[in-house]
């Protein structure tokens, strides 16, 4: 996984964490799970370790799940991998993540003593299909959702891509490369460097007015100027950049591409 990948997870993780909604939510989750004690703790656990016990699970499962699904699906995203493979990788990687965490605080309450083999196999099964089932909907609900929180740019188009550009931090504000998808962002790649706003990428293509462009994938747009050569791959391609970027060429876009007259 890319570091621009894990940087972003662990800003949306940062974020979530400064909510107070999230402390709330944790908070009830917490107490309800520590008095209801599933997975045989109510018998095993006296009321007050019950309650520290699950708070623990849902304060550290929780960050835990959210940081590495992020991840590997900005990851994955990057690449150009299908939606679908995305959200099982996520799910598969954040299922197993939050079984060792779970597993973990498990050995902690029982004062460092091991789980038994019997155990293991009643935590295992159970706790990585979760896992996989509430990312794996948490990951479409969130591809669904239109996430337009960008504050309004300048009305004024008198240069190319002025109301984008003018979303930028002025070092930034430059020749426009390339714009990328990056969970509910869009990476803005100038001749200067790049920068992420919170703007779905249709609306950030939209604002990219008068720079001869092309969408290549259902995550990347990319300025015509900017091609340095294109491959054919299979019944895709590859697009490379002049800074040395390599972007894949759905087969959808792919029509584009040729009448664009870059193959």
């Amino acid at each position: 996984m890319s570091d621009t990948a894990l940087q972003l997870a662990l800003r949306e993780v940062i974020h979530i964490l400064r909510n107070p909604a999230y402390w709330a939510i944790s908070a009830a989750v917490a107490v309800v799970l520590g008095l209801s004690g599933p997975f045989g703790t109510y018998e095993t656990l006296q009321p007050g370790a019950r309650l520290a016990y699950w708070a623990a699970i849902v304060l550290t499962t929780a960050p835990t799940g959210w940081l590495i699904g992020t991840w590997v699906i900005l990851g994955f995203e990057l690449r150009g991998w299908p939606f679908w493979i995305e959200a099982l990788s996520a799910g598969v990687a954040v299922g197993v993540a939050v079984s060792l965490v779970v597993h973990g605080v498990t050995v902690l309450a029982r004062g460092g003593a091991l789980l038994s083999w019997q155990g293991l196999a009643q935590q295992w099964p159970g706790t990585p299909l979760i896992g996989v089932a509430v990312t794996c909907t948490v990951v479409w609900t969130n591809r669904r959702a239109a996430v337009t929180a960008a504050p309004p740019a300048p009305a004024s188009v008198s240069e190319p891509a002025a109301r984008l550009l003018a979303r930028l931090p002025f070092e930034r504000r430059a020749t426009l490369v390339s714009l990328s998808v990056q969970d509910h962002y869009t990476e803005v790649t100038t001749t200067t460097g790049r920068a992420l706003i919170l703007l779905r990428l249709s609306d950030a293509i939209a604002e990219a007015e008068g720079v001869p462009g092309l969408q290549i994938h259902r995550s990347h747009w990319v300025s015509l100027a900017q091609v340095a050569r294109v491959r054919r791959d299979g019944a895709r391609a590859v697009l490379t950049l002049k800074d040395g970027r390599a972007l894949p060429v759905s087969r959808t876009y792919l029509p584009d591409v040729k009448l664009a007259g870059l193959l």
